[in-house]
C-alpha cells in the first residue's frame, strides 16, 4: 500500500471519525474525541518519556500543564491555543513535523473541543474562557506620563495573614510618578501613602513571598516575583488602580528571585536559583526566550528605560546586558568579586549601577561596557541600591546603613543604622524620600533632604477587627479628655464673663463720674463766664459812679453859674437855654448816679454770689476729677485683668478644639476602619455571587452545548432526511427511466427476434433453392439464365448468413441491454426503498431529538434565568461594593494628595 493511499484511507477514517462526532449526541471531549487524534499523529513524539518542547500530550492533566513555551490550551479560544495554531499551520513549527496538514474535520474536531471549554470527559465541566490582555503602552524614558499619576482607589485593607512577629524585609519598590510604596509581606503585598504613610491597599499573593516587587516605567502595574522555595515560582502583574491581578507567567521550580516587566509592558523576565533567565510576551503568556550562561543563582535582573537592553546578575559575580527583544548577548561586565546583588539603570538608559557582595558600587557606560566608576560603599557588602529620577543613588548593605549618593558616587547622606543587615533601599521621587527594611523587618521612612525619620511601614499589618478594636480603644480617653477641656473651656468662659462685668460695671462708674466732670467744668466754665462779665459789669459801673460823683459837682457849679448869668443878663436866651440844660443834665446825671450806684450794689452782690458758687463748683469739680482718676484706675485695672481671662479662654478654646478634633479623628478613624470591615465583607459577597455567577455561566454554557449539539443533530437529520427524500425521488425517476428504457429495448428485441427467426426460417429453403439451381446447371452448364440465378442464389444465401449472424448478435446485445436495465430498474428501486427507509429514520430521528431537545429547552431558560438573577445579586453587589468606596473615596482622597 502506498504512502498516498494509506494518507487517504486514514483521512477517510478520520472524516468519518469526526462526521460521528458531529452527529452523535457527545460533546466534544478529551479522552474520547482528542485523546485518539494524538495517539494517532502526536503520542510518539510528545509521550511521557519523550517529551518534546517538554509536552505530554498523553494524558489530560499533562496536556493542560502546557511545555516549555507554557500552556498550550487556551479553553474558549482556539485562536489563542498555540497546539492548534500548529496543528492548523497558522503558526510554526507546522505539526505534525514532515507531514501533511491535517484534514479539516479532523481539526474541527480538535477546534470544536477547545471552543467548547476543553472538557475532559463528557461529564466534565467546561472550563470558562480566559481573557486575554493588552499590556502594550508607548512610554519615553524619564518623560512622565500625560494625565494624573496612577493611585490606588478603595482597595480591600484586610491582610491575607497577620502574624505574631515579622520577618526579613524581601522587597521594596516605589512608584516612579506618584506618592506610593509597595512592600512585600507573607502572602501579600500592601500599598502605602509614601507622604502619610497610610496604607491603601493588601494585594493578595498566596503563591508565598514575593522576593521582588517592580512598578511598571509608567507606574500603572505593580509586578511581584516569588513563590516558594524548591517548590513553585512565578510573577504576578497587578493594576495599581484597581488592584485586579492583570496576570501571572512563569512556572519555576523554585521561587523567583528577580523579576521585571519591559517599558512597553511587552515583555517579563524572571530569574531565580534555577540559574536561567525566561522571557515571556505578555500578550500570550508565551515564553519568548531563555538566558542559560549564568552559573549561579540570578540575584537581580532589569530592563532599560527605553525597553533596549535587559541587565541580569549572578551569585558568582557574573553581570550581563542583553538586548531585551532577542535575548542575544550585549555585554559581559567583569569587575565584581563576588555576588551581584542588585542593578539599577539611570534613567536615560545610558548607566548602569550594580551593586556586589564585595561591598562595591559600580558604574558602567553603555557604548563599550566600560567601568566608569567604582566605591567601597557598605562593608560587609552591598544589597540594594535604585537609581532616583534625579540621577542620585540610594543602596544599602551588611554594615546595616541606608546610604545616599550623588551620580559621581559622591556620599551625600548615612542615615541612622538598623539594628541588623539593612537589605532593601528605594526612594520616592515623588516626595524626596528614602524608604528602607531589614532583616528584623523593620521598614523606616527618612527625609532625603536633611535625613529626618518620618515614620515606619508595616509589612505585618494588624486585621481590620484589630484595627478597629484600637480605634475604639482610643474613644473613651478623647471623650473624658474632650469633657475635661470643656469644663475647662466653660470655667475660663464664666471667669472671663465675670470680669467683663466687672469690668463693664468700673466703665459705667467712670463713665458717670466723667460725665459729673465734664457736666461741673462746664459749670465752672459758665460761672467763670458770669463773673466775669459781673466783674466787667461791677467796674463799669464803679467807674461811672466815679465819673458821675466827679462831673455832676462840677456840671451842677456850672449850671449855678449859667443860671447866675443868665439872671445877670436875663435877656440872653442862648445864656438862659444853655442855664436850663446845665440844669437839666445835673438833675439827669444826679438820677443816672443814683441809677447806677443802686445797679452797682446789686452787681456787687450778684458778683459775690457767683464768686461762692465758683468756689464750690470749682471744689466740686476737684472732687470729680479726682473721682475720675480714681475710677479710670480701677476700670483699667479690671480691663488688665480680662486680657489673661482672655488668653486662659483662648488655651481652653484651642484645648476643646484639639480635643474635639481628637474625638473626631477617633470617630473618623472608627468609621475608616469600620467601613473597610464593610467593605471587606462586600467584597466577599461580591466574590461569592460572581463565583456563583461563574457557574452559573459554566452551567448555562454546558446545557446551551447540549441545546446546540441536539439542535446540531436536528439540522443534520433533517438535511439527511431531506437528502434521502431527494435521493429516493432521483431513484424512483431513474427506476421509471430504466423501466420505460427496458420496455422500449424489449419491443426491438421482439422485433429483432422475429426478425431473427424468419431469416433462420428462410435460409433452409434458399439454400435448398440454391442447390437445385446448382444441379439444374450442372445438367445445363451453358444456360446463362440458370448460371445467373444460381449466382443470384448463392448471393442471397451468404447474405442472409451475415444477417443472420448479425441478428443473432443484435439480440444477444439487446437481451443484455435489456438485463442491465432491469438490473438498474432493480438497483434504483432498492435505492428508492433504501433512501425512503433512511428517510423515515431520519425523521423518527429528528421526532426523537425534538423530543428529547424540549426539556433541555426548558433546562436552557432555566439556566439563563438562574444566571440572569445571579448576574442582578452580582450587579447589586457591586452597587453596594461601589456606595462603600464612595464613603470611603472623600479620605482617601486626602491621602492621595
Amino acid at each position: 500500500m502506498t504512502n498516498a493511499k494509506a494518507i487517504s484511507i486514514f483521512a477517510a477514517a478520520l472524516l468519518l471519525q469526526g462526521t460521528a462526532i458531529v452527529s452523535g449526541q457527545e460533546k466534544v471531549n478529551y479522552e474520547d474525541h482528542v485523546r485518539p487524534i494524538f495517539r494517532d499523529k502526536c503520542f510518539s513524539c510528545h509521550n511521557t518519556n519523550k517529551k518534546s518542547a517538554d509536552l505530554d500530550l498523553t494524558t489530560y492533566t499533562s496536556l493542560m500543564t502546557g511545555g516549555a513555551s507554557g500552556a498550550v490550551i487556551e479553553p474558549g479560544s482556539s485562536d489563542g491555543s498555540y497546539l492548534y495554531a500548529l496543528m492548523s499551520h497558522v503558526s510554526e513549527p507546522y505539526m505534525p513535523p514532515n507531514a501533511d496538514r491535517l484534514p479539516d474535520a479532523t481539526l474541527d474536531v480538535v477546534r470544536k473541543w477547545i471552543e467548547g471549554g476543553a472538557p475532559e470527559t463528557s461529564s466534565s465541566k467546561v472550563m470558562i474562557k480566559k481573557q486575554t490582555v493588552n499590556l502594550t503602552v508607548e512610554v519615553s524614558a524619564g518623560v512622565r506620563p500625560e494625565g494624573p499619576a496612577p493611585m490606588p482607589d478603595v482597595l480591600n485593607l484586610e491582610p491575607v495573614v497577620h502574624t505574631g512577629s515579622t520577618t526579613a524585609v524581601s522587597a521594596i519598590a516605589t512608584s516612579p510618578w506618584a506618592k506610593l510604596v509597595a512592600v512585600a509581606g507573607q502572602k501579600q503585598v500592601i500599598l502605602y501613602h509614601s507622604e502619610t504613610m497610610q496604607p491603601l491597599g493588601v494585594l493578595p499573593f498566596p503563591e508565598g513571598q514575593a522576593r521582588v516587587l517592580k512598578f511598571s516605567r509608567n507606574g500603572a502595574l505593580l509586578l511581584a516575583g516569588g513563590g516558594h522555595g524548591a517548590a513553585r515560582g512565578l510573577a504576578v502583574v497587578w493594576d495599581v488602580r484597581t488592584g485586579e491581578r492583570m496576570m501571572e507567567v512563569g512556572d519555576e521550580l523554585d521561587e523567583v528571585l528577580a523579576a521585571d516587566i519591559s517599558a512597553d509592558q511587552t515583555l517579563i523576565a524572571l530569574g531565580g536559583p534555577q540559574k536561567i533567565v525566561r522571557v515571556y510576551n505578555t500578550g500570550t503568556k508565551e515564553l519568548v526566550y531563555e538566558i542559560a550562561k549564568h552559573t549561579d543563582w540570578i540575584y537581580s535582573l532589569e530592563f532599560s528605560p527605553d525597553n533596549v537592553l535587559l541587565a541580569t546578575s549572578d551569585r558568582n559575580g557574573g553581570l550581563h546586558v542583553w538586548e531585551s527583544y532577542t535575548g542575544r548577548e550585549y555585554l559581559t561586565l567583569a569587575g565584581h568579586t563576588a555576588a551581584v546583588t542588585s542593578v539599577s539603570w539611570r534613567g536615560d538608559g545610558n548607566v548602569l549601577a550594580s551593586g556586589s557582595e564585595d561591598g562595591t558600587i559600580r558604574l558602567w557606560e553603555m557604548e563599550n561596557g566600560g567601568q566608569i566608576k567604582n566605591w567601597g560603599a557598605h562593608g560587609g557588602g552591598v544589597f540594594s541600591i535604585e537609581y532616583t529620577r534625579d540621577g542620585r543613588l540610594v543602596s544599602s548593605g551588611r554594615d546595616k546603613v541606608t546610604k545616599l549618593w550623588d551620580g559621581n558616587g559622591g556620599a551625600l547622606r548615612s542615615f541612622e543604622a538598623f539594628a541588623d543587615l539593612a537589605l532593601q533601599a528605594t526612594h520616592c521621587d515623588e516626595t524626596d524620600r528614602v524608604v528602607a527594611g531589614d532583616w528584623t523587618g523593620e521598614i523606616r521612612v527618612w527625609n532625603a533632604a536633611d535625613g529626618t525619620r518620618l515614620g515606619q511601614l508595616s509589612t505585618n499589618p494588624p486585621m481590620l477587627e484589630q484595627r478597629v478594636a484600637e480605634a475604639e480603644s482610643l474613644l473613651a480617653p478623647a471623650d473624658a479628655a474632650m469633657k475635661a477641656a470643656a469644663d475647662g473651656q466653660a470655667l475660663a468662659a464664666s471667669t472671663l464673663k465675670m470680669q467683663q462685668e466687672k469690668v463693664a460695671a468700673a466703665q459705667k462708674t467712670q463713665s458717670e463720674i466723667e460725665k459729673l466732670v465734664v457736666d461741673t467744668t462746664a459749670a465752672v466754665q459758665e460761672l467763670e463766664k458770669q463773673v466775669t462779665a459781673a466783674t466787667a459789669a461791677q467796674t463799669t459801673q464803679q467807674a461811672l459812679v466815679s465819673s458821675l460823683k466827679k462831673a455832676i459837682p462840677e456840671l451842677n457849679a456850672a449850671a449855678v453859674k449859667a443860671v447866675e448869668a443868665s439872671s445877670t443878663i436875663q435877656s440872653d436866651e442862648e445864656l438862659k437855654k444853655i442855664a436850663g440844660q446845665l440844669q437839666a443834665q445835673v438833675v439827669a446825671r444826679n438820677a443816672k448816679l443814683s441809677e447806677t450806684e443802686t445797679a452797682l450794689v446789686a452787681t456787687t452782690e450778684t458778683l459775690a454770689k457767683l464768686n461762692e458758687s465758683l468756689a464750690k463748683t470749682k471744689q466740686s469739680l476737684t472732687d470729680y476729677s479726682t473721682k475720675a482718676t480714681a475710677a479710670k484706675a480701677a476700670t483699667e485695672k479690671e480691663v488688665a485683668a480680662v486680657e489673661p481671662l482672655n488668653q486662659a479662654l483662648a488655651s481652653a478654646d484651642a484645648n476643646l478644639v484639639a480635643a474635639q478634633s481628637e474625638v473626631n479623628r477617633v470617630n473618623t478613624l472608627i468609621a475608616r476602619w469600620k467601613n473597610y470591615v464593610a467593605l471587606r465583607d462586600e467584597l466577599a459577597a461580591l466574590e461569592l455571587a460572581r463565583k456563583e455567577r461563574d457557574s452559573r455561566q459554566l452551567a448555562a454554557l454546558e446545557i446551551k452545548a447540549v441545546m446546540e449539539e441536539k439542535t446540531t443533530e436536528v439540522s443534520s437529520n433533517q438535511s439527511a432526511a431531506e437528502k434521502a427524500r431527494m435521493m429516493m425521488t432521483a431513484a424512483e425517476q431513474t427506476m421509471k427511466q430504466k423501466l420505460a428504457e427496458m420496455a422500449e429495448v424489449q419491443k426491438l428485441l421482439d422485433v429483432q427476434q422475429k426478425q431473427l427467426a424468419q431469416r433462420e426460417m428462410a435460409q433452409p429453403m434458399v439454400v435448398s433453392a440454391l442447390n437445385q439451381a446448382k444441379a439444374a446447371l450442372a445438367v445445363l452448364a451453358e444456360d446463362a439464365e440458370i448460371k445467373a440465378s444460381a449466382a443470384t442464389l448463392e448471393n442471397i444465401v451468404q447474405r442472409q448468413e451475415k444477417e443472420i449472424v448479425a441478428d443473432r448478435e443484435q439480440v444477444v446485445a439487446m437481451t443484455q441491454a435489456a438485463a442491465k436495465l432491469n438490473a438498474e430498474s432493480d438497483a434504483a428501486a432498492k435505492a428508492m426503498s433504501d433512501a425512503q427507509m433512511q428517510m423515515v429514520a431520519a425523521q423518527k430521528m429528528v421526532q426523537q431529538l425534538e423530543a428529547e431537545s424540549e426539556p433541555i429547552k426548558v433546562q436552557v431558560q432555566q439556566a439563563e434565568a438562574e444566571l440572569q438573577a445571579v448576574e442582578l445579586t452580582v450587579q447589586k453587589a457591586e452597587e453596594v461594593v461601589e456606595a462603600r468606596r464612595e464613603q470611603i473615596r472623600p479620605q482617601l482622597q486626602l491621602t492621595s494628595r
